[in-house]
C-alpha cells in the first residue's frame, strides 16, 4: 500500500517537475555547441591575458551562422616604447564570422570591429609623427571591416579590407583573384605563391588627411600646372627605377616607359588636377581585361613587368562604378521593354537581380529575364537561379533545369547543390512539370550508343532538362541491350532513390513502375532485339 501511494504521489508531482526542470538549465545545455565553442575562446582569452591585460562586457557564439560576437572590450597591450603605460585599446563590439554551418565549399573570415579607439602611444615613434602631422593623437575608427572568402572548388578568393578613420580618411583595399594557391612541387616548405589576379583596387577617401597635409605639400604640386608637374616627377621617378633595374650598360630601349608605366603617369596627370579641385576621392586600380598571372619574382627583379602585369590607372572612382546603370536606361526598362535589345534586358535583370548596377528588385529583374531563359539563355536561367538559391530552392531548380538544358557552365552543380535542400519527391516532380512524364517515343533511336547518351543526358542535367523518370527510361533500354554504361545510370538511380528516405522511395516507386511498363511495351512493340541485333 505505501508502495502505491508513493507512485501515485510521483505520478501526480511529475509534471510540475518536469515544468521546473524546463523552466531551468538542462544536463543538455552543457552539450550545446555553442556554450562548448564559447568555453574554448574563453580559454583562449584567458591564455591571451599573459601576454595583455584584457576584459569585456559580454561574449556570444551562434555556430549556425558562424558568428562570434563580444562587446566592450579593453585592453592594455603595453608595447615595449610605452614606458608610462598609456596605450589602451578600446572595442565597442567585434564580430568575427566564418561561414555558415552549411556552408561547405566557402571557407570565410570575416572579422568587423566597432568602435575601435586607441591614443598614439600604441604606435611606434615613426606613425607617432605621421599622426602628429594629421593633427591628433589619437585615433578613432567607427568601423572597420576585414574580410576573406575562399571558395575550394574554384580556388577563388576575395580579399576586402576596409577602415574608417575619423576625421583623417577613409580606406577600402579590394582584391580578386581567380585562383589563388601555391607550388610546392620544387620545394614544399617554401613554396611559390601562385596567383590569377582579376582585379585590385585601393580606395581613398578624404575626411580631412587632406587639409591637414596640403600645407605640407610644395606650390607646384597644388597650383595650376600641378599635373603637369606630377607627370614630369612621376615619370622621371619611373625612369630612374628602370634604369637601376637594368643596370649602367641599359640602352635607352631598356630604361624607357612602358605603354603601362606611360598610361599610368598619364592617368596621374588627369585625376590629380581633378582631386585638387574637388578633394574627395583618390583611387588606384589594375585595369586588366583578364585574370592575369602574377609572377613575383620577375615582377620584383624589373618594374616593367609589374606595370605591364597589373596595368595601374589613377581616377577618382572605382572602375565597378561604371556598372552602374544609367537611370534612362533604367526608366526605360520600367516601362515597355519592346525597344530594348537582348542585351541590354539581360545587363539590366541581371543587375536588378543581384542588385550590381542597380537597386535589388526581383519583380523587375524576372519580368526582364524570364522570357530570354525561355527562348534559351542559359546565363539568363543561371542569373534566376543564383538568385533564389537561398531563399526560394524550388523556383531555383526550376530555372537550373532550363540552365542546364542550354549547356550554361556551372548548371549542373546548382542542380546537385540544391537537390540537397528539397525532397526528393519534390524533385521529382519538378523535373516532371519540365519534362512531362515518361511516354512512349515516336520511333526508336538509331543504335544503342543514342539511348545511352539520352540517359547520361537526362541524368545529368548537361544539354537535356535533368529528368530521372526520362533517365531511367532510357537506361533501362540501353541496359537491356548490353550496354554496361547504362546500367551504371539505372544503379545510381535505385542507390540515390534508395538513400533518401522512405516518402523518396515511394515517390520514385510510380516513376519506376510507369517507365518500366512504357519501356517493355516500346521493346517489344518497336522490336527492339530485331533493330540493334544487325
Amino acid at each position: 500500500m505505501r508502495r502505491l501511494l508513493a507512485t501515485t504521489t510521483f505520478a501526480l508531482a511529475l509534471p510540475g517537475l518536469a515544468h521546473a526542470q524546463a523552466a531551468g538549465p538542462t544536463l543538455l545545455d552543457m552539450l550545446s555547441l555553442d556554450r562548448l565553442m564559447q568555453r574554448v575562446l574563453q580559454s583562449g582569452i584567458m591564455a591571451l591575458r599573459t601576454q595583455m591585460d584584457l576584459k569585456y562586457g559580454d561574449m556570444r557564439v551562434d555556430l549556425r551562422t558562424g558568428a562570434v560576437t563580444m562587446t566592450d572590450i579593453k585592453a592594455w597591450p603595453l608595447p615595449e616604447w610605452d614606458e608610462d603605460g598609456t596605450c589602451e585599446v578600446g572595442i565597442e563590439r567585434i564580430t568575427l564570422r566564418s561561414g555558415a554551418i552549411d556552408e561547405i565549399d566557402r571557407l570565410r573570415l570575416k572579422v568587423r570591429l566597432v568602435g575601435l579607439t586607441f591614443p598614439d602611444s600604441c604606435l611606434p615613434e615613426e606613425p607617432r609623427q605621421g599622426l602628429a602631422m594629421l593633427g591628433t593623437d589619437e585615433i578613432t575608427m567607427p568601423w572597420m571591416t576585414f574580410d576573406l572568402d575562399y571558395g575550394v572548388a574554384a580556388s577563388d578568393m576575395t580579399l576586402r579590407l576596409y577602415s574608417d578613420i575619423q576625421d583623417v580618411a577613409a580606406i577600402d583595399m579590394t582584391a580578386h583573384a581567380a585562383y589563388i594557391w601555391a607550388d610546392g612541387r620544387e620545394d614544399m616548405e617554401e613554396p611559390e605563391p601562385v596567383i590569377f589576379l582579376e582585379s585590385a583596387t585601393l580606395s581613398v577617401e578624404n575626411k580631412g588627411a587632406w587639409d591637414a597635409i596640403r600645407p605640407l605639400v610644395p606650390p607646384p604640386f597644388t597650383s595650376d600646372g600641378a599635373g603637369l608637374v606630377v607627370e614630369g616627377a612621376i615619370g622621371q621617378a619611373l625612369i630612374d627605377m628602370n634604369r637601376d633595374a637594368a643596370g649602367p650598360d641599359a640602352s635607352e630601349d631598356e630604361t624607357g616607359l612602358t605603354d603601362a608605366q606611360r598610361a599610368f603617369v598619364k592617368s596621374i596627370a588627369s585625376a590629380w588636377p581633378a582631386f585638387l579641385a574637388n578633394p574627395e576621392t583618390l583611387v588606384l586600380q589594375t585595369s586588366m581585361d583578364t585574370d592575369t598571372f602574377l609572377d613575383f619574382p620577375a615582377m620584383e627583379d624589373d618594374p616593367r613587368v609589374a606595370f605591364d602585369t597589373l596595368l595601374p590607372q589613377l581616377a577618382l572612382a572605382p572602375a565597378s562604378t561604371a556598372r552602374m546603370l544609367p537611370a534612362a536606361l533604367l526608366e526605360q526598362a520600367m516601362g515597355d521593354t519592346a525597344a530594348l535589345s537582348a542585351d541590354d534586358r539581360r545587363r539590366i535583370g541581371t543587375a536588378l537581380l543581384t542588385g550590381e548596377g542597380a537597386p535589388r528588385n526581383y519583380g523587375k529583374g524576372m519580368d526582364l529575364m524570364i522570357p530570354l531563359a525561355e527562348e534559351g539563355d542559359g546565363g539568363a536561367a543561371v542569373v534566376i537561379a543564383d538568385a533564389f538559391a537561398d531563399t526560394m530552392p524550388e523556383l531555383a531548380y526550376r530555372w537550373a533545369l532550363r540552365a542546364g538544358e542550354a549547356r550554361a557552365e556551372g548548371a549542373a552543380a546548382r542542380l546537385d547543390r540544391l537537390e540537397t535542400v528539397l525532397p526528393f519527391a519534390e524533385v521529382l516532380a519538378i523535373q516532371s512539370d519540365l519534362s512531362g512524364e515518361v511516354s512512349y517515343p515516336g520511333k526508336p533511336p538509331a543504335s544503342i550508343a543514342q539511348m545511352r547518351d539520352t540517359a547520361l543526358a537526362r541524368l545529368s542535367g548537361i544539354s537535356m532538362p535533368r529528368s530521372y523518370g526520362h533517365a531511367l527510361f532510357w537506361a533501362n533500354l540501353a541496359a537491356a541491350a548490353g550496354d554496361p554504361e547504362a546500367a551504371g545510370v539505372l544503379e545510381e538511380l535505385d542507390e540515390r532513390a534508395r538513400l533518401a528516405g522512405q516518402d523518396a522511395r515511394d515517390a520514385w516507386a510510380g516513376v519506376e513502375e510507369r517507365a518500366a511498363e512504357i519501356a517493355l511495351d516500346f521493346w517489344i512493340g518497336a522490336d527492339l532485339p530485331a533493330r540493334y541485333a544487325k
